[in-house]
């Protein structure tokens, strides 16, 4: 199946998982579930944005170097604090930054340019009203919608939140993804090395990948090559999580049991092998709104599968609303040279080399190369038939 198709077959298909309330302080880097929109001014009065005094502007309409206005100080007001006394022509407030203006102060000067003597200040130029003056609203007014359902949390959304004295947020929770990694060849790390067995890379490659997004990661069990036990794996983890995804046993062998193990649990598999390089071999389906995602036991087809074709709808169930990959235009800094039948998908670092963007592919690019991801942050799109020349323009993704 055309990879694109694949992932709108999914992207159809699954559903934005429930909904709960936290607290503020847990909110950083969740998916929000609710618009925001700001109920105050931020901030709600006049402020000093420096240490200074305040006066009427027109007061200082005639100030000069040579002939400055004198101003008697009636008070001060430090922040935290509130005027005491409102201000005539003639007269200036001490005021620190932060702190309210009185009402008809309207403008603020700096201390660094008056001079101060016997609670009076000379003030050499003219200034004008609202100079050096913070109005309501100006950080946010009220009625404005800040952030929407589908955003994540960031620091300027929790500052926000947190001025607004917002202490409860609605968020998606987080998705449960339940992974098994399937080989009779496996050993889990810390075991001790065996003739013919490989260590279990692809759990970590998952977890690592998956780390970034708004889910909690399971790690179920090795599983052999074994039909009984691959169906009870999979409907236990299946219990537990609302993503099953597996690596390995979805090739054509006589040990690739994936496929018949889903049928036989009662999973409508969808989506039996992908147009693409690498990453072609998976079988994947829905029991129910679980979403099963069966990908090669080849760690870098496994993962370009993931992040090409399953991301987008493990994103869309978290609740986030910009969940599809972002594609935009690179130019390679090295070449390619292999051509395929198929779209391929190659891994590359991307940098600002001379104010371009430039994609340098990684050597290896070997679907068991899993050093070739090593300072990798993206992927290229190289089409069917095409070579990948130095200096072409090709598509990308960050990752």
């Amino acid at each position: 199946m055309e990879y694109d198709k694949a992932k709108n077959i999914l992207l159809n298909r699954i559903k934005t998982i429930d909904t709960e309330y936290i607290n503020l302080n847990h909110a950083y880097g969740r998916i929000l579930a609710e618009n925001l929109v700001s109920k105050i001014n931020i901030p709600s009065f006049r402020r000093s944005p420096l240490d200074g005094y305040c006066f009427i502007a027109s007061d200082t309409d005639n100030a000069t170097k040579e002939n400055p206005v004198i101003l008697d100080v009636i008070e001060e007001v430090p922040c935290g604090e509130v005027p005491t006394k409102d201000i005539k022509n003639g007269q200036a407030t001490k005021i620190l930054t932060g702190a309210k203006l009185p009402d008809s102060a309207n403008c603020v000067a700096p201390f660094e340019i008056v001079e101060i003597e016997n609670n009076k200040i000379k003030i050499f130029k003219k200034f004008f009203d609202g100079q050096n003056v913070i109005f309501p609203g100006e950080d946010i007014k009220e009625g404005t919608l800040f952030a929407k359902a589908g955003d994540v949390i960031d620091i300027g959304i929790i500052g926000t939140m947190s001025s607004l004295n917002i202490e409860k947020v609605l968020v998606y929770k987080k998705v449960n993804i339940g992974i098994l990694s399937t080989g009779s060849e496996l050993i889990s790390n810390g075991e001790p090395s065996v003739d013919g067995k490989i260590y279990n890379s692809n759990r970590y490659i998952l977890e690592s990948a998956l780390s970034k997004i708004n889910a909690n990661t399971n790690f179920i069990s090795i599983v052999k090559d074994d039909l009984t036990l691959l169906e009870d794996s999979f409907r236990k983890a299946a219990e537990e999580n609302d993503i099953i995804i597996s690596t390995g046993g979805v090739s054509v062998g006589d040990y690739d049991l994936v496929k018949q193990a889903l049928t036989n649990i009662g999973v409508e598999v969808l989506i039996t092998g992908l147009a693409m390089k690498p990453g072609m071999a998976c079988c994947i389906g829905f029991k129910n709104d679980k979403l099963f995602l069966c990908l090669s036991g080849n760690p870098m087809s496994a993962l370009t599968a993931l992040y090409v074709v399953c991301m987008p709808a493990i994103k869309k169930m978290t609740g986030l609303s910009k969940y599809e990959n972002q594609v935009f235009k690179v130019k390679l800094a090295n070449s390619f040279d292999k051509i395929t039948k198929a779209d391929r998908f190659l891994r590359s670092k991307i940098d600002i080399i001379d104010n371009e963007l430039m994609a340098t592919l990684n050597t290896g690019q070997g679907n068991i190369v899993i050093k070739s991801m090593i300072d990798c942050n993206s992927f290229i799109k190289i089409n069917a038939g095409e070579h990948a020349k130095q200096g072409s323009l090709v598509e990308a993704f960050f990752v």
